[in-house]
């Protein structure tokens, strides 16, 4: 058996033989020869050709494409019209997809691979050769589900967008034209970038408002009208919060559809020949709003659709887990197992059965390791080396049993299946010989799961993955903190590191270093260390898998590889690193659910980890972050979490009038703790009044600072200024966001004034408010908008 044919064994199964397709097809063969010639590789060629007989094989089968099959066999005989089968072509290219997706011969790539290079093929000859129908520019060989703009389903839109046909009868077919200019121009995405154009038009009508009746005259191009870029902005910021409000859309869906709504206006300002009203996109700026953490509890896993909060994220967490370590514990197993096999010591006093079962699987692995040690391919690589090729091809058809490999005790890797194809007989190969890419993977998300680290400092653990061991723990960290680590270790580190267990004074100096590494702050954000127990999950995964990881350093040459203790073998790479995705990689169980990522699981842990430390600053440790400006609109920007820390903020707003304050100098600063500091600023920031109450957020820093006002003329007239503004929304404010920030604002005013009034500086007071009074009258001043009449989500 050559390894070119077990590579294509499941391909040439369905496909139409070299033979017949020479014979039935002779103008389509040669045609198809011709585009081959223009690769520059047999292999690639020899992918092409084997890519419209795989088609004409379904073609030759199905009934549905018999006309189709009359027709290419004679081209050029006008059996009929080539534009009469262009539209069944392209029925039998997806069937062909799909007969290919169903054989389960091949994966979906695979299978999505052999229907394209068809589609190319037939596309070009329809193009070139003008006997043959014609392909469409797109083909869609499979259904995308492509996410949606809504953010819940259960929740209706408070209005739909308006149609093209409406807004012809709105705004007149020149209106639409341009409109339809506009989608031209923004490339594939154009009918996109428009559809929050339509909904702006619907609220514009359905809704209307002082300024909706001028703006829909203007866009008709009546003459006359005067719409200016005041109103137009107006219509958009009030469309923009009705849909906020209505919680039916994602933040970041509804500030990129008003974006394109200005983009649409300042292209129809700039159309020549027009009169729509002059606009800018600059006029109205959007912050960025980060998207809502989604987590664990977001996958709806059968065993914890009956929970909520903070239950739901811990079941979930330990459900992905606990499959992920049954992988790992099911692979080491099986490696166990297999080391008679792979030592080539099968005994003679086995079974005969099982004993022929183990010299077959021992045959194949002998040849399997003598190719990878000379050239790091599997014998079956084109780039490896075949060696008793006779023997192989015989025990590879005896492997294809999968009684054969539970005879020879490997049944915790073997599916459930009668027949195994190639792919599926060299993965358990490559699990005899080392860890495989699943084991692997699946170490990993116990890894993740236990520690909460980013994926990257976890492919980038050492070989040497303990810094040092205690009695009951070990240090494991990247390179960067274990660098730190040394230099204050100084002369003790080699004592430190060249004992396996570290005990008394070696203890309490390794624990020192440890814990002054962790405050020098030094390494970088994504770096990671912790102190791990022995009976730690994690611990338990990294012991499994290292003889599997061991048995494969002396397959390698690769530095970038040898340098990580996390690798695998697979029988089309050799030893290399995983990359892949875990949903992907695994075909049954809970680790094969969509959606199922290392950023979900690391949110969970740290959502989890956030109830159990008690603030984000602390948080801040076991993330592995500098400081907590990445924490909250990343990781803890969920729905249950908002809340909780809403129900603290709302004790913040209570406890913020009595707070007591004292003179110190000539400024004013809260009297407090560091630590009540600590919990103020988190608060603060989290209610989004921290640049209110006196903290400046607008660059990075390490802890909240001090919290100081100084009773200048310019600091009281802002101060008064606020208070005015408050007096002034508080009528049309929504009533959440006036709880929220309105009543600390309050309260923080009124405290500051009447210590302020205490210290003598009533009638300075006075004589501000007085002048802010007449300037605002007059209009040389205007009051700041606080934007309290919006809700947010």
């Amino acid at each position: 058996m050559e390894a070119a044919n077990e590579r294509y064994a499941g391909a040439n199964a369905l496909a139409l033989s070299t033979e017949d397709f020479e014979q039935r097809y002779p103008i389509l063969a040669k045609d198809v020869a011709k585009y081959a010639s223009f690769l520059p590789s047999k292999n690639k060629q020899s992918k092409h050709v084997l890519a419209p007989r795989i088609f004409l094989g379904l073609v030759e089968e199905d009934q549905r494409f018999h006309e189709l099959r009359d027709f290419l066999r004679d081209p050029a005989g006008r059996v009929g019209q080539p534009e009469d089968f262009q539209d069944v072509l392209e029925v039998a290219m997806k069937a062909s997809y799909e007969r290919l997706v169903g054989s389960a011969l091949y994966s979906d790539t695979t299978a999505l691979g052999h229907a394209r290079k068809g589609v190319e093929i037939f596309r070009w000859l329809g193009a070139n050769m003008k006997i043959y129908p014609k392909l469409p520019n797109k083909i869609w060989l499979r259904d995308w589900k492509r996410k949606g703009p809504r953010k819940s389903t259960h929740v209706e839109p408070p209005f739909e967008p308006m149609n093209l046909g409406e807004l012809e009868s709105v705004l007149g077919n020149v209106f639409v034209g341009d409109l339809r200019a506009y989608e031209t121009s923004s490339g594939p995405n154009g009918p996109q970038k428009v559809v929050g154009f339509r909904y702006l038009m619907s609220y514009v009508k359905y809704h209307p408002s002082e300024h909706s009746e001028a703006l829909l005259d203007a866009l008709a191009g009546k003459a006359g009208v005067v719409c200016d870029p005041a109103a137009i902005k107006a219509v958009i910021d009030e469309c923009e919060g009705v849909l906020r409000r209505s919680g039916a859309f994602s933040q970041l869906t509804i500030a990129g559809w008003m974006r394109s709504c200005g983009h649409i206006f300042e292209f129809l300002g700039n159309l020549h020949g027009r009169a729509y009203p002059h606009y800018s996109r600059r006029y109205k700026k959007y912050a960025y709003v980060p998207p809502e953490s989604r987590t664990l509890a977001d996958i709806e896993f059968p065993e914890t659709m009956h929970l909520t909060g903070a239950a739901k994220l811990r079941s979930s967490l330990e459900l992905v887990r606990d499959a992920a370590m049954d992988v790992v514990r099911r692979h080491a197993s099986f490696f166990e197992t297999m080391a008679p096999m792979r030592e080539d010591r099968v005994g003679p006093g086995l079974p005969k059965e099982r004993r022929a079962a183990c010299n077959a699987i021992a045959t194949v692995i002998r040849a399997e390791l003598h190719s990878i040690r000379l050239t790091g391919k599997s014998q079956f690589s084109k780039n490896g080396v075949r060696t008793n090729g006779r023997a192989v091809d015989q025990a590879m058809k005896i492997l294809k049993s999968a009684d054969k490999w539970r005879a020879a005790g490997a049944v915790d890797l073997v599916p459930d299946v009668k027949t195994l194809h190639f792919s599926q007989i060299m993965q358990l190969v490559c699990a005899c010989i080392g860890a495989s890419h699943q084991a692997v993977l699946a170490a990993k998300i116990v890894f993740c799961c236990e520690t909460g680290w980013n994926r990257q400092p976890i492919e980038d653990i050492p070989p040497e993955v303990f810094v040092f061991r205690l009695a009951s723990e070990a240090g494991i960290a990247s390179a960067s903190f274990v660098s730190v680590f040394k230099k204050r270790a100084g002369h003790d580190v080699q004592a430190l590191l060249e004992h396996s267990v570290l005990s008394g004074g070696r203890e309490a100096t390794a624990m020192a270093t440890w814990e002054e590494a962790e405050r020098h702050r030094t390494w970088g954000d994504f770096d990671q260390r912790c102190i791990m127990s022995y009976t730690s999950p994690a611990y338990s995964v990294l012991e499994l898998l290292r003889p599997l990881m061991e048995s494969l350093n002396d397959f390698t040459d690769d530095d970038e590889v040898r340098r990580r203790f996390f690798k695998y073998l697979g029988w089309n790479t050799g030893v290399s690193c995983s990359q892949r995705h875990i949903s992907t990689s695994f075909e049954l169980g809970t680790l094969a659910t969509p959606g199922l990522t290392f950023p979900l699981i690391r949110k969970t842990f740290l959502q989890l980890m956030l109830r159990v430390v008690g603030s984000v600053e602390s948080l801040r440790a076991h993330a592995g972050h500098a400081a907590t400006g990445v924490l909250l609109p990343h990781y803890l920007n969920s729905s249950d979490v908002k809340r909780e820390l809403e129900q603290s903020t709302r004790f913040f707003q209570n406890a913020v009038q009595s707070l007591v304050v004292e003179e110190v100098g000539g400024s004013l600063r809260l009297a407090m703790s560091a630590a009540d500091q600590e919990w103020f600023y988190n608060l603060a920031r989290i209610s989004g009044v921290a640049s209110a109450v006196g903290y400046g957020v607008s660059t990075p820093i390490t802890g909240p600072p001090a919290l100081v006002f100084e009773p200048s003329d310019t600091q009281l007239r802002a101060l008064l200024t606020l208070s005015m503004s408050l007096d002034v929304e508080e009528k049309t404010a929504n009533a959440r966001r006036w709880m929220l920030v309105g009543v600390p604002l309050r309260g923080f005013i009124k405290a500051i004034v009447t210590k302020l009034k205490r210290a003598g500086m009533g009638r300075l007071i006075t004589r501000i408010s007085d002048e802010l009074a007449v300037d605002i009258r007059e209009g040389r001043t205007a009051l700041p908008p606080l934007n309290l009449s919006g809700g947010y989500k």
